[in-house]
């Protein structure tokens, strides 16, 4: 029994980063001196946020300069997983897959086929997100982006 009371202990007062949230969880704005862009909006948003039932939902906001916008709501699987839009002004879905606590695999598919992938890498002093994206865009053209994301 004592050595139940002590592992109970124990675990109450663990280092709280032992469960700590997902380190994506948070509002990230794209840094636009920073990032490496074929087209530069006027501001691009990215919100993630830990749902209850382990998903989590992604917030995605992107203002042109003419002040055009695009915008996609939708959730995924902590663990990786199908991307479920729940408003979404592109014409495809993706898939998540978590490599490591901090970075993700992102691929991209339209009519079935895959056209674009996104590496996501936060850095270690959880301030910036890192992501590069490669494929080919609607046009046949190389896309190679790179993404430098600040949180917020």
């Amino acid at each position: 029994m004592r050595k139940v009371i002590i592992l109970i202990v124990t675990m109450l007062f663990l280092p709280s980063t032992l469960w700590a949230a997902d380190p994506i969880i948070g509002t990230w704005k794209l840094n636009i001196e920073k990032s490496k862009l074929q087209t530069i909006p006027k501001e691009q948003t990215e919100t993630y946020r830990e749902l209850a039932d382990g998903r989590i939902e992604l917030t995605y906001q992107n203002i042109e300069k003419d002040g055009s916008s695009t915008m996609v709501v939708g959730t995924y699987p902590i663990q990786g997983g199908l991307f479920k839009a729940l408003k979404s002004d592109f014409p495809y879905f993706f898939v998540q897959t978590r490599i490591a606590q901090d970075e993700w695999l992102v691929t991209y598919l339209i009519d079935g086929k895959q056209f674009i992938t996104r590496h996501k890498k936060i850095s270690k002093d959880g301030k910036t997100l890192v992501q590069t994206i490669k494929g080919i865009d609607n046009d046949g053209q190389p896309i190679d982006v790179l993404l430098i994301l600040e949180r917020q």
